[in-house]
C-alpha cells in the first residue's frame, strides 16, 4: 500500500515539474514591452530628416519601424526621441534574431530562411506637403536592419535625386527610365537589393512643387536606361533632362540632378 501512495505521489510530483516548465516557457515566450536602440550604418547620406549644411541624419519623434522575427509578425515600433541615436519601442515575443524596417510598412512578410522581406514600397506618388519637413516623403526612402540583441544599425535601400525647383511653380516633377523605380519590392536583408517586377513602376512623381524649393525623390538603385527627369509648369509649360546612357544609382547615396532652369525647354 505505502508502495503504491510513493508512486501516486510521485507522479503528482512529476506532473507538477512538467507543468511549472510548461508556465515558463510560456512566460518566456509571451509578448513583452521590448526596446531597441537604433541609428545609421551607412553614413551622412541616409534616410531620416537631413540638415542641408552638414547632411547629418537623425529621427524624429513619431518615427516608426517594422519589427519581424520567426516569432513575430509585423509589429510596429515607435520612438518619442529626436537624434541621430534613439530608441524604438513596442510589444513583442523574445527571438534569437530580429528584422526591422524603416518606416513602419503595413503588409510586410519574413522569409526566415532567406532574410528576404516582402512587401516593402517606394511610393511612385511623393507628396510635396510631407516632403516639407524633411526634404522627402517620409514613407518613400526605405531601409532596413538586423540584429542578434537590440542595436539596430539601418542600411539605406534607396538611392536620393535633389532637383531645385527654380524655373518656377510645377505642377509635376517626374522622373522616368525603362526599369523599375518606384512600386512593391521583396528586400533581401543580406545584400540590400530590391527585387520586383509586379507592383513597380518606372517613374516616380512629385505634384505640386513650388519654385526655389529644393527636394529629394526616393527611388530604387541600380543600373536605368533611357533615363529622364521632366519639370510640367502650372502653365503646362515643359522642360526636361535626358541621361540617354545607363546610369548607375546606388542605394544609400544622393544625386543632385541640378537646376530645373538648365534642363531643355520644349
Amino acid at each position: 500500500m505505502k508502495k503504491y501512495i510513493f508512486m501516486a505521489v510521485a507522479g503528482m510530483l512529476a506532473l507538477s515539474s512538467c507543468s511549472n516548465d510548461d508556465n515558463e516557457q510560456t512566460t518566456q515566450n509571451a509578448p513583452r514591452q521590448m526596446t531597441f536602440t537604433a541609428g545609421f550604418g551607412d553614413g551622412a547620406q541616409t534616410r531620416a530628416s537631413l540638415n542641408g549644411s552638414t547632411k547629418e541624419v537623425s529621427f524624429e519623434t513619431g518615427d516608426d519601424i517594422s519589427i519581424l522575427s520567426a516569432n513575430n509578425t509585423n509589429t510596429r515600433f515607435a520612438t518619442t526621441e529626436d537624434g541621430a541615436s534613439v530608441t524604438f519601442t513596442g510589444t513583442a515575443t523574445a527571438d534569437s534574431k530580429f528584422y526591422a524596417v524603416y518606416p513602419y510598412t503595413d503588409g510586410l512578410t519574413l522569409d526566415t530562411s532567406t532574410g528576404i522581406i516582402s512587401g516593402v514600397e517606394i511610393p511612385s506618388s511623393q507628396y510635396y506637403a510631407a516632403i516639407l519637413t524633411c526634404g522627402w516623403d517620409p514613407r518613400a526612402p526605405i531601409a532596413y536592419a538586423t540584429t542578434t540583441g537590440t542595436s539596430l544599425q539601418f542600411h539605406n535601400a534607396c538611392a536620393l535625386l535633389k532637383i531645385t525647383n527654380d524655373r518656377g511653380d510645377a505642377e509635376v516633377i517626374e522622373v522616368s527610365c525603362h526599369e523599375a523605380l518606384t512600386g512593391t519590392f521583396s528586400l533581401n536583408t543580406e545584400s540590400g537589393a530590391l527585387s520586383g517586377s509586379d507592383g513597380t513602376a518606372p517613374y516616380a512623381a512629385v505634384m505640386q512643387v513650388p519654385a526655389d524649393q529644393t527636394i529629394y525623390i526616393a527611388i530604387a538603385p541600380g543600373e536605368k536606361n533611357g533615363f529622364e527627369v521632366q519639370w510640367m509648369g502650372t502653365d503646362y509649360s515643359h522642360a526636361s533632362k535626358w541621361k540617354h546612357l545607363p546610369v548607375t544609382f546606388e542605394a544609400g547615396k544622393i544625386y543632385n540632378l541640378g537646376n530645373t532652369s538648365t534642363w531643355d525647354e520644349h
